[in-house]
């Protein structure tokens, strides 16, 4: 009867206490290319303007590059996945052919992990007595303690990081070229163009959508990497108008 009941414990679904950040791959994904669109769009637009580019080659020239910028985003996220996705399954291949024909060199090799990691004798033996009697949940120790791998990671379909970074990187790369829509004096321009790119960086370091996990350091540090990526592009646009 105990049994029983801790089996539909184990099943029944609890609501933790301190919850995690929900679909935290996929704003890591926006993050990434969010922030990459950001400073690559604000060095570029500071470089032309430094550079005395007219406001309109600005943007035809900084829209251009929003576009091929989630492009290339997206197509090297996608085969990156690809490629982790086709190496995984090798990795899984060859584990279950080990664990098929090696059995007692896989089961040293994992009670040597679990032993690292501080299970005792006793643990180790009370563990790999149930696995051994389940080769899928063995399979599945193996790769989790040996290769830090998860076979769950197969059901994640590449368009669903690819598609967040290219998005995340075209559409915050624009906000540096609002300003150059408007007539107004090329440090007025240069200078909204940076406060409306390091609020968005600040946004997206310091993960204010999700107040409980709010990083003041977090947002500061990725708005000075947006600053002095605008001012040293900002200063080469100088040089390389100073030349021409």
């Amino acid at each position: 009867m105990e049994d029983v009941g801790f089996e539909r414990r184990v099943g029944q679904t609890i609501a933790e206490k301190h919850p995690h950040l929900p679909g935290r791959d996929i704003l890591d994904r926006i993050v990434l290319g969010g922030s990459d669109g950001v400073i690559e769009g604000v060095a570029a637009t500071s470089a032309l303007n430094g550079a005395g580019v007219d406001f309109r080659t600005i943007l035809v020239a900084g829209l251009a590059f929003a576009v091929a910028g989630g492009i290339s985003m997206f197509f090297s996220s996608y085969l990156s996945r690809r490629s982790e996705i086709d190496s995984l399954k090798v990795d899984i291949k060859r584990e279950k052919m080990e664990i098929e024909t090696e059995p007692e060199e896989e089961r040293r090799e994992l009670e040597g992990l679990l032993g690292t990691e501080g299970y005792t004798e006793e643990e180790i033996a009370v563990i790999m007595n149930r696995l051994t009697k389940n080769k899928d949940m063995w399979l599945k120790a193996q790769l989790r303690h040996e290769l830090h791998l998860h076979t769950e990671e197969l059901s994640s379909s590449p368009l669903r990081r690819s598609i967040p970074v290219g998005a995340a990187f075209f559409v915050l790369a624009l906000p540096s070229l609002v300003p150059y829509v408007f007539r107004i004096a090329r440090i007025d321009a240069l200078l909204a163009s940076a406060a409306l790119s390091l609020v968005s960086l600040f946004a997206l370091g310091s993960k204010v959508y999700t107040l409980r996990h709010f990083s003041l350091r977090g947002g500061t540090e990725s708005a000075a990497i947006g600053a002095v990526a605008a001012s040293l592009l900002y200063a080469l646009g100088l040089l390389i108008g100073a030349l021409r």
